[in-house]
């Protein structure tokens, strides 16, 4: 029962998000009202608002720790994997925010619009992160979702800007219709759409070796509508022309916070949907295969960075789907079921973490290096980058090393964590598929190692002071965090650990 004082208490647990929200409105009242010319406030302050929230995120995971605690009568979780999203997401929209500062103003497009709608979206991923009931899980979706639809288009005078944003939202509305009729039919079957009790009913089918047709439609609605989200073959068709489409800071965002909030639904859906693992648990090693494979082949064909890095995106949404596969075993499997269950969230946990900065990173270096004249995209203006930007060289050769999980990166440990997964969880054909299909995405990240180490530039760009903006900021955060965190992995353990 939903009480004033209760909830009081669980608006004080999702105290981060609110900051988020507040912030949000801040900048926009701000900039409309107060301070219309100086524009230079609405970054800052989002960037404020981010850190208070990361604060108190990291706050809140010392207090909880492995606790679990049930808010808004069960339809809220604040708990291990809700926190370490937030992390990630509140990271991912720090490192948008630096990118993003003298980006839009070099092109015309500092509008405090751009951060309110950023914000918004992080917020909606938060509570998609926390959804233990599929309608709150919904609502977070789309507030994530009609945020990157407006901020895909953001660039108005851009004809390319403005197709990506038409055809996200195209094709976003379609996929939240499944996922919106899948919700229906599990409520169909199982009277309920609180997670907790979906696999309290699941469970009851399982003893009685039943499943009605509509429990089984659900759940592979419910898999189309996330797997859009995700960029899932073969659902991933939008995910090339919308990357190009959009501004770049943009499609560094959308790569990382809408990948975490799919994966973090996810895992609390599939969670949820363990007892009846043999149904779902064929689609998604099927859906891992086919990710894996057409994402990097597809990516080896692409002479523009920021389509590769789409079809790379792709890929490493297979590798993600690896470990909610072995997921699958914690009632199956032999005696190492439970073992897997953990192993698994806990990797996807850090790959998470570890795409983020990769992934950001570099698109970090596409924004660091476009000036007021060019926006740098192909394979081509990276070609002599080590000749005369040494610095943003070695930074892109470490997040293409960690993309292509070479050690000592981030990317190498997070693929090591998933692959054990998925060997104790008996998942041995999709580790050897994700072995296999890094060879191949190592030959398309050195392809661009190699032109811009050996290969003459056409020409220097010359680029003003104020250019850059903080973009060379983000860019090393995410290097620093690639190295550390791939040298000294158990740094991130208080984050995973409160998992097992």
């Amino acid at each position: 029962m939903i009480t004033a004082g209760n909830v009081k208490a669980d608006l004080m647990q999702i105290l981060p998000m609110l900051v988020i929200c507040g912030a949000a409105c801040v900048v926009l009242l701000g900039d409309v009202l107060i301070w219309k010319r100086a524009k230079q406030l609405n970054p800052l302050l989002s960037i404020v608002g981010v850190l208070g929230a990361l604060v108190l995120v990291i706050k809140q995971m010392s207090e909880v720790g492995a606790e679990s605690r049930a808010l808004f009568a069960g339809g809220v979780v604040v708990d291990g994997l809700a926190s370490a999203s937030n992390i990630a997401l509140l990271v991912t929209g720090l490192l948008s925010i630096l990118m993003a500062w003298g980006y839009l103003k070099n092109r015309g497009l500092d509008h405090g619009e751009y951060y309110v709608l950023l914000l918004f979206s992080i917020a909606g991923a938060m509570l998609m992160a926390a959804a233990t009931d599929l309608i709150i899980l919904f609502l977070g979706l789309e507030i994530l979702s009609f945020a990157l639809y407006v901020l895909a288009g953001f660039a108005r005078t851009d004809e390319r800007s403005e197709e990506s944003s038409i055809k996200y939202f195209l094709l976003g509305a379609f996929a939240s219709a499944f996922l919106l009729y899948g919700i229906a039919l599990l409520y169909g079957a199982t009277k309920t759409t609180n997670l907790a009790e979906i696999a309290t009913a699941v469970g009851d089918y399982k003893r009685l070796g039943e499943y009605p047709a509509m429990l089984i439609a659900g759940i592979g609605m419910m898999v189309v509508g996330l797997g859009f989200k995700a960029a899932v073959v073969p659902f991933h068709q939008w995910t090339p022309d919308v990357y190009e489409g959009a501004p770049t800071p943009v499609t560094a965002y959308m790569a990382g916070g809408a990948k975490i909030g799919a994966f973090a639904a996810m895992l609390r859906l599939f969670d949820a949907l363990t007892p009846i693992s043999e149904i779902w648990l064929p689609v998604i090693q099927i859906l891992a295969v086919l990710t894996m494979f057409f994402g990097n082949l597809l990516a080896v064909m692409q002479t523009n960075v920021k389509r590769m890095l789409a079809y790379s995106s792709i890929a490493h949404a297979g590798y993600l789907l690896v470990a909610v596969a072995a997921m699958g075993h914690r009632f199956g499997g032999g005696p190492d079921g439970v073992r897997a269950h953990e192993l698994a969230t806990s990797g996807a946990l850090f790959y998470l973490f570890a795409y983020v900065f990769m992934t950001l990173g570099a698109f970090g270096v596409l924004v660091y290096l476009s000036n007021r004249k060019k926006d740098v995209q192909t394979l081509e203006d990276l070609r002599g980058l080590a000749r005369y930007d040494p610095p943003a060289a070695y930074a892109m050769l470490f997040f293409l090393l960690s993309l292509g999980g070479i050690p000592p990166t981030m990317g190498f440990m997070g693929k090591l964590q998933i692959f054990y997964a998925a060997v104790t969880g008996g998942e041995i054909m999709l580790a050897i598929v994700l072995a296999l299909t890094s060879i191949i995405a190592v030959f398309y990240y050195l392809k661009i190692v190699w032109m811009m180490a050996f290969d003459e530039p056409y020409e220097v760009p010359e680029r003003q002071r104020d250019e850059r903006g903080f973009a060379g900021v983000s860019m090393f955060l995410a290097a620093a965090a690639t190295l550390l965190f791939g040298i000294l992995p158990s740094l991130l353990q208080p984050i995973t650990i409160v998992l097992r």
